[in-house]
C-alpha cells in the first residue's frame, strides 16, 4: 500500500490525536475518581486506562476514538518496536504502520527519570524505533511525585536540542493535566504530543 495516501491531511490526523488525548483524560479523571491506590510502576498505571479503552460499551458511548483500535503493549506482538499504547487508524486499511504510538513514562521531578523520558521515550520516535506514518505521536508522563512542572520541563530539555525542546500548548487545561509540543526532523517533520497526567494521590505510599 502507497503510504502517501496518510500524507494528504496532516491537521486532520493531529486533530484526531488530540482528541485521544482528550478522552485519555476523561479516563484519567475516571481513574483517580475510583479510590484505587496504584502500585509506583509504569505499566500498571498504563493498564488502568485499558480497563476503560478495552471495554466497547464504554469506547463507542463515551470517547472521540470509538473508531480507534486500542492495543497496549502487552498485547502486541513479541518484538524490539512494542510500544506502550496504541490507537490503530480506522483508515489503515491493513497498514500495520497506521497507528498512533504513545509512550509512558513516571515523573517525579529528579534528573533520572527526567532522562528517561528522553532517552527512553522521546528518542525512541527520533531513532525510529516506532513509526511516524500518521505524522505525529505523543508521550504521557505519570506524575508520581509532588514536582514543579517548569523546572521538570527545562531538566528534559537539557536533553534536547533547541529545535526539538518542549514548549507549552496554549490552551485551558484542567487541574492535574499538562500539555507540551516538540517537533522533530527526521525525513519529514513530525510531531509529539505530550501529555502529563498528575497521579500523585493515587499513587501507593512507599513502605519503607
Amino acid at each position: 500500500m502507497d503510504a502517501t495516501v496518510f500524507e494528504y491531511d496532516k491537521v486532520f490526523y493531529f486533530n484526531q490525536l488530540n482528541g485521544i488525548l482528550n478522552d485519555i483524560y476523561n479516563v484519567y479523571v475516571l481513574i483517580c475518581n475510583n479510590g484505587r491506590q496504584i502500585k509506583n510502576d509504569e505499566n500498571k498505571i498504563r493498564d488502568e486506562f485499558g480497563f476503560y479503552f478495552e471495554n466497547q460499551y464504554y469506547k463507542e458511548t463515551t470517547t472521540t476514538a470509538k473508531d480507534y483500535f486500542f492495543e497496549s503493549e502487552g498485547r502486541q506482538q513479541k518484538t524490539a518496536g512494542r510500544v506502550d499504547i496504541r490507537f490503530l487508524s480506522p483508515n489503515c486499511y491493513g497498514h500495520q504502520d497506521a497507528y498512533f504510538a504513545i509512550e509512558c513514562k513516571r515523573l517525579d521531578g529528579k534528573a533520572h527519570l527526567c532522562k528517561e523520558y528522553v532517552e527512553n521515550g522521546i528518542r525512541r520516535f527520533t531513532a525510529e524505533k516506532y513509526p511516524s506514518l500518521l505524522g505525529c505521536n505523543a508521550m504521557m508522563g505519570f506524575i508520581v511525585r509532588t514536582l514543579n512542572v517548569d523546572e521538570t520541563c527545562k531538566t528534559i530539555n537539557t536533553h534536547l536540542t533547541a529545535h526539538e525542546y518542549l514548549t507549552k500548548m496554549h490552551e485551558d487545561l484542567p487541574d492535574g493535566c499538562y500539555k507540551f509540543e516538540s517537533k522533530h526532523l527526521l525525513e519529514s517533520k513530525i510531531t509529539l504530543l505530550h501529555l502529563w497526567l498528575d497521579f500523585t494521590a493515587c499513587i501507593e505510599k512507599s513502605k519503607e
